[in-house]
């Protein structure tokens, strides 16, 4: 019975630790296609309201850049 135990708290640890990874990766798609997936969320403006945020409608940037 504790054998049974052991595995199943083993799988949900690593379950609960892979969804943690995962929940902060983004991914970046170009327009030849390819998509690379990275650690990080990019940085929105706080500043901004929800609909100026929409109206902007979505951005995409290189990985390890600076936007401006």
């Amino acid at each position: 019975m504790s054998m049974k135990l052991l595995k199943t708290s083993i799988l949900a640890l690593a379950s609960c630790l892979l969804v943690t990874l995962l929940s902060g990766c983004t991914t970046y798609t170009w327009e030849d296609g390819s998509k690379k997936t990275v650690f990080g969320v990019p940085a929105e403006d706080e500043r901004l309201t929800e609909e100026e945020r929409r109206a902007q409608g979505v951005r995409y940037r290189e990985p390890g850049e600076i936007p401006e």
